[in-house]
């Protein structure tokens, strides 16, 4: 078998999230540092967004998602549950890390000092072996760009804390208390969820020091998933969780969707925008995107093909059927994984 060349970077939330997929499915990669200047990818349409995969037959993709859920079907162990109802969770949980998390990871970095200094380091560092410039002026010039762009996230130096005290403590405690005992989103087994929350854990919050103190604090347990996912050929994996007796430990990691995220995203991909509001009185108006809008769409085509009772039952039992049942008038269409997706926007928000 040939190699996966992995275009990105080692701190990138997205990079991580396919390269621990490449691992979990024994599909070896190397990883090609670098966050721009991809001819090949170029050339068929890519924007820009991280990582670019390029098969062992020459073939570039993009979008974590979509490249995690074409190679999986020739994968001998599927992140994609077949059950359809846990399928969707999958998906709705993958969703939710990579369309809102994000948001407190990247803002986080470039708002903490600490964080700054020691992954805005290290970033530099990387970038610098293909960029012909030293790596405290690349140091200097991420920063600049980084920290001009959290604003677009709907974050800023002003609301940070409100972020981490009310959107990523919280869901820390709750993910935390779901993965006790060294379980995964689904069962035993990972899903493609617990790799986007691997992505965001060992490229951001289990990553940069500030947040790493409160994955500590918080979520233990989070962390330990951040380390068996690292190390899978030391784990025994096992099957997936009963559709029909699923934890109230996992009904309470959906209802975190319905706190901020789905009733934003809800109003926000109809009227263009949507205001967020927090416990302390805070509150952030929030645009949305085309990659979002087109997001949203290919999710509740997801729920409409999925859709049972049972399904239902387990949105309601969370609180968020609402979100999904309520908006299938936006669904689009399932895209088609078959061949290595190139998609022609993967970028949730642009930098500066």
């Amino acid at each position: 078998m040939g190699f996966y060349s992995v275009h990105g970077l080692t701190r990138s939330y997205f990079t991580r999230k396919v390269t621990g997929y490449l691992d979990y499915t024994d599909r070896p990669w190397r990883l090609e540092p670098g966050a721009m200047f991809h001819p090949a990818a170029s050339a068929a349409g890519w924007n820009g967004g991280i990582p670019v995969v390029q098969t062992p037959d020459g073939v570039p993709m993009w979008d974590s998602t979509s490249i995690i859920e074409h190679l999986d079907a020739s994968a001998v162990r599927s992140v994609l549950p077949e059950d359809p109802a846990l399928r969707f969770l999958a998906y709705m949980l993958d969703d939710f890390s990579d369309e809102w998390f994000y948001r407190p990871a990247v803002a986080s970095r470039w708002c903490y000092p600490v964080n700054v200094a020691a992954s805005g380091w290290q970033l530099a560092q990387e970038m610098s072996m293909t960029m012909p410039a030293p790596a405290t002026m690349i140091f200097q010039m991420v920063t600049q760009v980084m920290t001009a762009s959290v604003p677009k996230l709907g974050i800023s130096p002003g609301n940070i804390e409100t972020w981490m005290n009310e959107v990523y403590v919280p869901w820390l405690q709750v993910l935390s208390a779901h993965l006790d005992g060294g379980v995964y989103l689904l069962g035993d087994r990972p899903c493609i969820a617990d790799f986007a929350l691997f992505g965001a854990n060992i490229a951001h919050f289990v990553a940069d020091p500030y947040c790493r103190e409160l994955a500590d604090e918080h979520g233990p347990n989070v962390v330990s998933h951040t380390t068996r996912l690292l190390l899978p050929q030391l784990q025994q994996f096992g099957e997936w969780a009963d559709e029909h007796a699923l934890p109230e430990t996992l009904i309470s990691v959906l209802a975190e969707e319905g706190r901020h995220y789905l009733p934003w995203v809800a109003r926000a991909t109809v009227d263009g925008s949507a205001s967020v509001e927090f416990a302390d009185g805070v509150v952030e108006e929030i645009s949305t995107t085309n990659f979002l809008n087109e997001a949203r769409g290919i999710l509740l085509a997801r729920y409409v093909a999925a859709r049972t009772d049972k399904l239902d039952a387990i949105l309601d039992r969370a609180g968020v059927l609402r979100y999904f049942a309520g908006y299938t008038d936006q669904a689009t269409a399932i895209p088609d994984s078959s061949s290595p997706p190139q998609p022609t926007d993967n970028r949730p928000y642009a930098t500066n």
